[in-house]
């Protein structure tokens, strides 16, 4: 008996299996159509398309620099322009040789420094930070120190070589501006960063050599001189 009851069991699971498949069938090849649809666009389309896409933009970047290079000025800013405008991960790099292209073929600093300005961000990528910092380069002498310091934002307070060219732009505008004391504590802590290039250290050896020592600004004020002591006068001595 119990294997009759077995039996039934498994035929009503069997025909219960059977009715699930028809009813539900077409949606899950339905499902799996669209999985290996969309693996398949992905893998031989999609893909194909965005790396097509890298590759010309890479060759626009390469022959603009080319036109860089052999002097051909405007023919390469407007082919960086372009770079820029797209609004790739090239655009920050193609700001920095526009930048250059300005100033070399169009001696143009100040359009340099709002190009660089344009991608500068604290916040991104290593060709944004230096951007930051080139065109903080190219306006400090008409800045203040405190203007200096708000355009450069946290990166002079980084432990990194960025960090430390930043410290080392404004330990120079301290000097310049007449904060010799500001400007040599700056220098001497980059004398010693371990952070710091090469030559931003050789640099602050030069300035901590040319610049005046510091006036103190703790003398010990000299203690007052004694008052002398009147001498006595001689007794007198009756006759």
């Amino acid at each position: 008996m119990t294997d009759i009851f077995t039996e039934v069991d498994e035929s009503v699971r069997q025909e219960k299996l059977e009715s699930w498949w028809k009813r539900w069938r077409p949606f899950v090849y339905g499902a799996v159509v669209v999985l290996v649809g969309s693996v398949a666009v992905n893998e031989f389309v999609l893909k194909p398309q965005a790396a097509q896409a890298r590759a010309e933009r890479a060759l626009e970047l390469e022959n603009a620099v080319k036109a860089l290079e052999e002097g051909q000025y405007e023919e390469a800013a407007n082919a960086f322009r372009a770079i820029i405008e797209a609004d790739t991960k090239l655009s920050p790099l193609a700001a920095h040789y526009l930048a250059q292209t300005q100033i070399e073929g169009m001696g143009d600093p100040a359009a340099a420094a709002e190009t660089l300005a344009s991608v500068g961000a604290i916040e991104g990528g290593p060709f944004e930070r230096l951007g930051l910092l080139k065109s903080a380069y190219l306006k400090a002498d008409a800045m203040t120190l405190d203007e200096l310091e708000t355009a450069l934002g946290t990166l002079p307070a980084e432990d990194t070589a960025l960090g430390a060219m930043a410290r080392e732009l404004v330990a120079s505008k301290a000097a310049a501006v007449g904060d010799i004391a500001r400007a040599r504590q700056m220098f001497n802590g980059l004398k010693f960063d371990a952070n710091a290039p090469a030559g931003v250290i050789q640099r602050a050896e030069i300035a901590l050599a040319a610049l005046p020592l510091a006036p103190e600004t703790d003398e010990e004020t000299p203690a007052p001189a004694e008052a002398e002591t009147p001498a006595a006068a001689p007794e007198e001595t009756g006759q």
